[in-house]
């Protein structure tokens, strides 16, 4: 009988990435896949370990999978390359996800087990149906004091443009019809093998002749003067998605000085006043830190007075986090704000922008939108990346025809409002 494997994956979509390229070439040896950990041979979780939250919940959720199962415990991921002792209850550390793949073909049987079923699938996408993420680069080569990507996933490494585009149509000829480009650093894709920053341009270019691929949704761009071209960009671009993930983390100028962000306030503003000029429908998502050392009250009010100017469409907060080994951490040992002022001041962003996010939302009642098949109950317009935006979702509640459609995209009226959710109806 084939040994059976469970896998969690904790974290980002770039751990969500190399989970499914573990899950297939482990079902290519032979391994079957288990949904839960409790009758599984081997269970690999694959680790966030980019704040001192995230690795907590890291260390709960093996301890508590350990209590589970009887099967060998690989940890793979971020946490396993962050953490100076593994003190959890694992009896594997793998350091990436080749090592992951050599761990876990030791405990194949002596005969050969292998399925040559999966031999002609390149990539398991478990995001949904008809949307994936697109991994174009490892790694990270800024600097930012408060960060410890460099450190954990190492400089950046592009990957290569024909392999990224063979991925890309393999993914497209099996039904995704949105591509979710993810990276550290997306702008900074081939600049390690010598190339230029417009390079991403013609990344984007090829891409967007991929036939039926309709959506591509950019991730994780850097706020330089670059951004201003790339904004030039998609608005000329109809394949592009009019949604955008910037992370701006603060703007007071000297906490970007001090978090060695290669932007300042004046900049910033530029960047969002082209979209707002160009692209006046573009959805902006972005994440902000509070708590850093040396946010004083002001700058902090400076901050939210950020927030209820541009009114961003989506917004993330994360209370200042000491990493160890970088040099926000020396910061924090001089400059420390506590954590009830932190978590106070994260609430009180949020509460201003949760007001903000209730009236964009009511502004969209009555508006239809073409949207994209998420499950049988629900949508997501543009505005909406998965897993972390919200859906639309459908007023009569069940949808079981678009599955088998020849497209997985309906136009929706929104008819109300649910939280960070839409609720609307198929307009016929």
């Amino acid at each position: 009988m084939n040994p059976k494997f469970f896998l969690l994956n904790l974290g980002c979509p770039k751990n969500l990435v190399d989970s499914e390229k573990v899950s297939l070439e482990l079902m290519r040896m032979g391994f079957i896949p288990s949904s839960s950990p409790e009758d599984s041979d081997i269970v690999i979780v694959n680790t966030c370990g980019f704040i001192d939250a995230a690795r907590k919940m890291t260390e709960q959720h093996i301890r508590e999978i350990k209590q589970k199962t009887k099967g060998h415990l690989i940890a793979m991921g971020c946490y396993t390359k962050i953490v100076d002792k593994i003190t959890i209850p694992c009896d594997f550390v793998a350091e990436n996800v080749e090592e992951t793949i050599q761990i876990a073909r030791s405990f194949l049987p002596k005969k050969d087990i292998a399925s040559p079923n999966f031999k002609k699938i390149k990539r398991i996408n478990t995001l949904s149906k008809f949307s994936a993420y697109l991994k174009i680069s490892e790694g990270c080569s800024r600097l930012c004091s408060f960060c410890s990507i460099p450190k954990i996933r190492g400089p950046i490494q592009s990957f290569d443009q024909r392999k990224i585009l063979d991925e890309a149509k393999y993914l497209v000829d099996n039904g995704v019809r949105e591509l979710i480009i993810i990276s550290q650093d997306t702008t900074m894709w081939n600049i390690d093998k010598g190339g230029k920053r417009e390079d991403i341009f013609r990344l984007l270019d090829e891409l967007s002749e991929i036939n039926d691929l309709e959506w591509i949704r950019l991730f994780y761009i850097y706020p330089d003067r670059f951004a201003i071209r790339l904004i030039d960009y998609i608005a000329n671009n109809p394949k592009i998605v009019r949604y955008i993930e910037m992370p701006f983390q603060h703007i007071d100028d000297e906490i970007l000085m001090k978090m060695a962000r290669a932007t300042r306030k004046k900049l910033i503003y530029e960047i969002l006043e082209n979209i707002k000029n160009k692209i006046p429908d573009m959805s902006i998502r972005t994440e902000l830190i509070v708590g850093f050392p040396g946010e004083t009250d002001d700058k902090f009010e400076e901050l939210v007075n950020f927030v209820q100017i541009f009114k961003f469409d989506w917004l993330g907060v994360f209370e200042f986090s000491p990493e160890k080994n970088t040099p926000s951490y020396r910061m924090w040992k001089e400059q420390n704000i506590s954590k009830k002022i932190s978590h106070e001041r994260k609430k009180e962003i949020m509460k201003v922008w949760t007001k903000i996010l209730h009236e964009k939302q009511k502004e969209k009642i009555g508006k239809i939108f073409r949207c994209i098949y998420e499950s049988d109950t629900t949508y997501r317009a543009y505005f909406q990346a998965p897993e972390i935006d919200g859906v639309i979702k459908l007023k009569n509640g069940h949808d079981a025809n678009t599955i088998n459609s020849q497209s997985p995209f309906r136009n929706i009226i929104i008819e109300d409002i649910e939280d960070e959710n839409l609720i609307g109806s198929f307009v016929v």
